[in-house]
């Protein structure tokens, strides 16, 4: 064998990778906590790439239909505008959709927390009392009904423990509560610092976009074969679309629920529809689990009104999330991803599992990633073994 400078590189680039392996496998924990303090140093780097992905899909959406037009193309002026005109447009137009969200639902969150703690002292008896009604046939139901309720709480004197709780803690614990308050004020402070870090890394991101991509693309093929840097460019563009689907067809399943729920709610008369169909809306980006949850909450709420309510809302819930899952889903994000539903399923568990719902939402365009490649490849094999045959 030549030990010439290209097979020293190879040699040298072995001892380093056993190296790492051998120190992965003996000081795992020295490995882990590495990897957290890089992840911590580069949060607010990262959190920018998201935030800049997410506003490119709107922000494209509106050079398209703004700028994209035959007058504007000719104009100089509004080619050189278009894009810090569109960053500012979309920002605003997510920021105004936040604002919405949060000048529609707290109004409604006090209105239900009112609610809930006026008749909380009823609700109980009064689902109890509904119940037996019902159940007037069934003695052994109603035996196990009122196992399950058992006696009725004494409200007053439960508030009044609450309050002379409250009273004891705030008074006993006083250095804990201002140990805490210094503990929140500089978790907020952190919050707020690595916000803006992600904002202008966003911002100048989506400024620079297409001569970043040069750079990157340009490096790339510098140090990586012609093959190899082709690899990386299709799955980079593979990736980009994916994902670009799967928020978009999120955003769109979200809009669409709704609208349909809030005119559902609002035809009905029950209450705090436009707020259940929001958090309908917003759990809908939690894939499987999210409609549950969207369900319990709505029931709940509706439930300190009126129990009756509550069970047709439940019915009707069902009634629409079949129709959701099996005409709007396939067609609105089904389609978007290509990923078989045992594979959602899969990508939901383990993304789950490993970081929670960041994880379920970025594991389905992940695995659908991983599923086309895989695709691909084994279709290409295939045809090679017919050819040969």
């Amino acid at each position: 064998m030549k030990l010439d400078k290209q097979t020293m590189f190879k040699i040298g680039g072995l001892i380093v990778f056993t190296v790492l392996v051998v120190a992965c496998c003996f000081r795992f924990d020295v490995v882990i906590s590495i990897i957290t303090g890089l992840i911590g140093l580069f949060t607010p780097f990262l959190i920018g790439l998201v935030m800049a992905f997410i506003v490119n899909i709107l922000m494209r959406f509106l050079e398209r239909v703004i700028f994209g037009n035959r007058f504007a193309k000719k104009k100089r002026l509004l080619q050189k505008i278009k894009r810090p005109v569109s960053i500012v447009l979309a920002i605003l137009l997510i920021l105004g959709v936040v604002l919405a969200v949060f000048w529609i639902v707290v109004p409604q969150l006090g209105d239900a927390a009112t609610n809930a703690i006026s008749n909380l002292e009823s609700a109980v008896p009064r689902l109890k009392s509904w119940l037996h009604v019902q159940l007037s046939a069934y003695p052994d139901i109603l035996e196990k009904v009122d196992t399950i309720f058992g006696k009725e709480p004494n409200w007053p004197m439960l508030f009044s423990n609450v309050i002379t709780f409250l009273k004891s803690g705030s008074i006993g614990g006083l250095d804990e509560m201002f140990s805490t308050a210094s503990a929140m004020v500089g978790e907020l402070i952190t919050s707020v610092s690595t916000f803006v870090i992600a904002f202008v890394f966003a911002c100048y991101i989506l400024g620079q976009k297409e001569k970043l991509r040069g750079q990157t693309a340009r490096v790339v093929r510098a140090f990586l074969p012609k093959p190899g840097a082709d690899w990386l460019a299709k799955l980079y563009h593979l990736c980009s679309r994916t994902f670009s689907s799967f928020i978009t067809g999120q955003c769109l399943e979200a809009c669409i629920l709704f609208m349909i729920y809030f005119a559902v709610l609002a035809i009905g008369g029950f209450p705090y529809a436009v707020l259940i169909a929001v958090i309908v809306a917003f759990m809908s980006f939690i894939p499987i689990f999210g409609c549950y949850l969207s369900c319990i909450i709505g029931a709940l709420l509706i439930l300190t009104v009126s129990s009756f309510q509550a069970i047709v809302f439940v019915i009707l819930f069902i009634i629409i999330q079949q129709i959701e899952g099996n005409m709007i889903y396939p067609r609105v994000v089904g389609g978007s991803i290509g990923l078989p539903g045992i594979w959602v399923l899969l990508a939901v568990s383990v993304g789950g599992s490993l970081f929670g719902i960041v994880g379920m939402l970025a594991f389905i365009p992940l695995t659908s990633v991983v599923y086309t490649l895989v695709r691909e490849e084994v279709h290409k094999r295939m045809e090679r073994k017919q050819m040969i045959s």
